[in-house]
């Protein structure tokens, strides 16, 4: 690959968790290494690979969503380089960071984070300036579907018509909540399935003991475990809401009579083959729309109990048909 025939913008899309962020990563060590190997790759042993390594390369910008948080104090907007230090801890420990790891991390409790328009002025302030090292110049941003449109809009002409030298990687879980502006003006790159990672366990064992208790019929239980799901943070029932649409994309193909494409281990597909044989073929598509409606209300800040309580019972009357 060749550095001048890269796009200026790169979307690189995947489900969370996924190899989305570590892939960005990599290519924007490529772009800033100043001794390229070969093998289109960074050399590792440059000045800039030395910086790029621990993250702190001068002319490596991060955008990611935040918000006011316990460590955050003062009355502005808070920006991304409020929290760089932990932005940069959490790369050194796990490149496969989830969004309500990072708010963990960060300590934003039930607030969401976002990309706000303090933060778009923020990065154009930086790049009205030269490179400090004379070289590229790249800007990470992380789930750019967290921006407010009004942020997106002030960087269009930007992410249209950079300086040269300067390249954009997004990287988004939700590249549909993009708007089409972002998205026409950006490269797309979708990370393959086999980059993705095991879904939590703690998130399948949620959603065994649901469909355990619809499939035995059993409506008070499925009501008790609406009231834990909304007891939850706000992060961990999107997360739920999230991985269970992959799961049972999961059983779906199993169903099919398609295990390979599936990916799970011997364990996990004897266990998608028990449930996925007492499943009608409707309860896949129903479930899945339900969940989607799910994921867009809970953005919304409905309330979580009504919302889990009526998901549940649809779970429910869908496995005893």
């Amino acid at each position: 690959m060749r550095i001048d025939n890269l796009s200026h913008a790169i979307i690189f899309s995947a489900e969370e968790g996924s190899g989305s962020l570590p892939q960005a990563l990599l290519l924007a060590k490529y772009i800033l290494c100043i001794n390229k190997t070969s093998s289109n790759k960074a050399c590792g042993l440059c000045a800039s690979c030395r910086k790029t390594r621990t993250y702190v390369h001068p002319d490596w910008h991060f955008v990611v969503p935040v918000n006011r948080s316990s460590s955050i104090t003062h009355s502005r907007n808070p920006v991304t380089d409020d929290f760089l230090d932990a932005w940069r801890e959490v790369l050194l420990e796990n490149e496969r960071i989830t969004e309500q790891e990072w708010y963990q991390k960060i300590n934003l409790e039930n607030r969401q984070g976002a990309i706000s328009v303090a933060e778009a002025g923020n990065l154009l302030n930086k790049l009205q300036y030269k490179p400090f090292e004379g070289g590229s110049r790249v800007v990470l941003i992380w789930l750019p579907e967290r921006m407010h449109p009004a942020a997106a809009n002030k960087l269009l002409k930007t992410l249209e018509e950079p300086a040269s030298g300067t390249y954009f990687l997004l990287v988004s879980h939700r590249p549909d909540q993009l708007l089409p502006t972002i998205r026409s003006r950006c490269m797309h790159v979708q990370v393959s399935p086999e980059a993705q990672i095991a879904v939590p366990k703690e998130i399948r064992i949620q959603l065994e003991k649901l469909l355990d208790m619809c499939l035995s019929g059993k409506p008070s239980e499925v009501t008790q475990w609406a009231e834990d799901m909304a007891a939850l943070k706000r992060e961990e029932q999107k997360s739920f809401i999230h991985y269970t649409l992959q799961i049972l994309r999961q059983y779906y193909m199993v169903h099919l009579g398609l295990p390979s494409l599936a990916r799970l281990d011997t364990a996990l597909q004897e266990k998608a083959q028990r449930y996925a044989i007492r499943m009608p073929e409707s309860f896949f598509t129903h479930i899945a729309e339900q969940l989607n409606i799910s994921a867009e209300r809970l953005e919304r800040h409905v309330n979580a109990k009504v919302l889990f309580t009526s998901l549940a019972f649809d779970f429910f009357l869908s496995l005893q048909r």
